[in-house]
């Protein structure tokens, strides 16, 4: 299309962005839209047809590590290339900043975008909802709410098996959510933390990280987490396939499977661990 261009983002066109993820049904509140934007406002681009909004994208770089999000063209514009421009800039971003490895979670539908790019599957990226009810937590615990003094231990920890540090969001996060913000030490060393936030409709957890062979520790973080919801609330998941321990604790608390999306890669092959992820941070940001 001859008459598309493509813009910087600006905070003006949150609710034109946040509009987009209700039509997706994607849970996303317009403060989750808010925030992404202020993670790296340089990496947020909208697609204009005639003047009209027509689309936008948002990446934010963790170091050598980039992340894709937020790909949305409007119903009236889609087919028309549109979404593949946003992407190209999206791309040129990251490596302009020295990324080497950029991530994504793909509606199976739109894979083949991706694939074009030359992003290749890694696995099934599942989502799960439940909810809170009958929950107890064990007397003995050694979960904690989140102290600021605890976040660079807590961004250490979380690099080993995310692949990159991600200070700016674990931070915003916590600041955001403290009541809902969880982590569990053996000794001075965290073992796992999890960290919650209002949806558009319930909540959504996450990250959720904890060492994989700790699985009652993740099921504490969990439980400590649900307890602090009002009683019925609906709460999402998203969480990586290869985590089977994630997937056995939510089970044994009622939750179930209601959509996946697909865990997509370019470029080099980082370092991670997603058996210790028991749930993303979202798919806008990994």
């Amino acid at each position: 299309m001859n008459d598309v261009c493509v813009r910087q983002f600006g905070k003006e066109d949150t609710d034109f962005a946040h509009k987009m993820t209700l039509t997706e049904e994607w849970n996303v509140t317009r403060n989750d839209v808010v925030r992404m934007f202020d993670f790296e406002p340089a990496g947020c681009f909208m697609a204009e047809v005639g003047g009209k909004p027509a689309g936008h994208v948002f990446a934010i770089s963790y170091g050598l590590l980039g992340w894709i999000g937020l790909l949305i063209v409007s119903s009236v514009y889609r087919r028309k290339g549109i979404g593949s421009i946003l992407m190209e800039e999206a791309v040129d971003y990251l490596l302009a900043r020295d990324v080497e490895t950029i991530k994504l979670d793909a509606v199976p539908e739109i894979a083949g975008l991706y694939r074009n790019f030359g992003f290749v599957e890694e696995y099934d990226s599942l989502r799960f909802m439940g909810t809170n009810e009958l929950v107890r937590v064990a007397r003995n615990s050694s979960v904690q709410e989140i102290e600021p003094k605890m976040v660079a231990s807590i961004v250490k920890f979380d690099a080993d098996y995310f692949g990159a540090e991600r200070t700016r969001v674990l931070g915003r996060l916590f600041d955001e959510n403290p009541e809902l913000s969880f982590v569990s030490h053996s000794g001075t060393s965290v073992v796992g933390y999890i960290a919650c936030r209002e949806a558009e409709v319930g909540y959504n957890i996450g990250p959720w990280v904890c060492k994989p062979n700790q699985q009652q520790i993740a099921e504490e973080l969990l439980l400590t987490c649900l307890s602090r919801l009002e009683t019925h609330a609906k709460v999402y998941v998203g969480l990586p396939s290869p985590n089977k321990s994630a997937i056995r604790v939510l089970s044994k608390h009622g939750f179930s499977q209601y959509s996946k999306s697909i865990r997509m890669t370019f470029g080099k092959r980082i370092v991670e661990q997603p058996s210790g992820i028991f749930a993303i941070g979202g798919a806008m940001k990994g």
